[in-house]
């Protein structure tokens, strides 16, 4: 028994002059959702043509359950795959019913009639999809989200072991794109679907799949699990923009957004020496300024943060050395030691506008242990610290200190880098 429902050895496929695809071999296991991401222009739709067969001339070669797409023909891939495209025309003006009744054309002739299995299949998935409501009205006359409902019930008739999804939700409201999507999920876990996706919503498509193809310039930039392929770093090579990537705390799963900063980006500036620049952190106050940072090319480093907490995330996506401690936890002696080390290797500390509490007080001290040990210490004053004194004013008392002994004060997140480069 073959396990993969498809697989593509050395497949090239050009227009004209132009190379779409670059000797692609994956293999796609059976019962599995994966997704396939990539920029425009990386051959994304093109995969999905060729695998269904709307496209040929392709030199290598594709496997649809073991046999090769060539000695089939339309009506048998239509049996083995079934592609919910991103929008489709109908030239005449058929109704709902019979519009989705067409997804069953592989199973029927000439000669022969819908009969009540055919009528079976397609109202039992009209119930699906909460098309039975639009059942006698005309195709034409839907608005775009109506019709896309409707052409994902005429794929779904259809009935066939592998279901591409190309941009499948698109033109649906958001409630309608997590309606369908768990109808796919739910198609692959309880029916034993092969659901193949490809998506430009990155976090739609990660919340679904268990596995991602990445594609770059008509090649495979990486295949695998979503953990090891959604990476800041592959999202920078692939689509040349920086991201954030955390874990949603209600799902589990990771979820991408994008980085705001912009003009922190590709602004890598040439540094005479190594700079070591130490950032307290805590309660999400550091972020911003280790990726405006990290972007610029210093060497960062970060504590003490909880674990959970947006910091630690930051500085585990960037790659930025960090002292942590347990979620919820004050800060330990052995913590606090070890970024007093970190404080000591450094030519600048940053103590961002953190809130300060019995548990996180020990930072406010480091901060305080850099000016004695003659660091550049550079204090961002954006918000009153009597407002995020929770420790009945000993936090007032030592950042008054702390300023009073010569620390550079700034009102300002962008004026920090004008001061590192002075």
């Amino acid at each position: 028994m073959n396990d993969n429902s498809i697989s593509a050895k050395n497949l090239k496929f050009s227009y004209s002059d132009t190379t779409v695809l670059k000797s692609l071999n994956f293999e796609i296991k059976k019962n599995s959702f994966i997704s396939i991401l990539g920029p425009n222009g990386a051959g994304k739709s093109t995969i999905v043509k060729l695998i269904s067969k709307v496209l040929e001339g392709y030199s290598g070669e594709i496997l649809v359950e073991g046999q090769n797409i060539k000695s089939l023909n339309q009506i048998e891939v239509a049996k083995k795959i079934a592609v919910v495209p991103q929008s489709t025309s109908i030239g005449f003006n058929f109704s709902v019913f019979e519009t989705i009744m067409m997804g069953r054309y592989p199973y029927l002739n000439r000669f022969k009639s819908e009969n009540q299995e055919d009528r079976k299949i397609v109202n039992e998935v009209m119930k699906m999809t909460r098309t039975e409501i639009l059942k006698n009205k005309n195709y034409n006359e839907l608005s775009g989200g109506e019709k896309q409902r409707v052409i994902i019930a005429q794929t779904l008739v259809q009935d066939s072991p592998i279901i591409i999804l190309d941009e499948p939700t698109s033109h649906l409201d958001i409630n309608f794109q997590i309606e369908f999507m768990e109808l796919f999920f739910s198609l692959f876990k309880n029916n034993k679907k092969t659901i193949i996706g490809i998506f430009h919503d990155i976090n739609l498509a990660i919340q679904y799949s268990e596995k991602i193809m990445l594609l770059k310039d008509g090649g495979i930039f990486c295949f695998g699990n979503v953990e090891d392929v959604i990476t800041r770093t592959n999202m920078m090579s692939v689509f040349n923009s920086d991201v954030f990537i955390g874990k949603n705390p209600f799902t589990g799963k990771l979820y991408v957004s994008p980085n705001f900063n912009l003009h922190f980006i590709h602004t890598k500036q040439k540094i005479k020496k190594e700079i070591k620049v130490h950032v307290i952190g805590g309660g999400g106050a550091a972020s911003t300024i280790l990726n405006m940072l990290h972007n610029s090319g210093y060497i960062v480093s970060t504590g003490v943060v909880n674990n959970l907490d947006t910091d630690l995330n930051t500085a585990q996506q960037l790659g930025i050395t960090f002292v942590n401690e347990a979620p919820f936890s004050p800060i330990s002696r052995d913590a606090h030691l070890r970024n007093l080390e970190l404080v000591k290797t450094s030519d600048f500390v940053i103590l961002p506008c953190v809130e300060f509490g019995n548990g996180n007080f020990l930072n406010l001290s480091a901060a305080h242990e850099a000016i004695k040990l003659g660091k550049k210490v550079i204090v961002i004053n954006t918000t009153d610290i009597k407002s995020r004194d929770h420790v009945g004013g000993k936090a007032i008392l030592l950042y008054s200190e702390i300023i009073s002994e010569n620390a550079i004060v700034i009102n300002e997140i962008d004026e920090v880098l004008n001061i590192l480069k002075a």
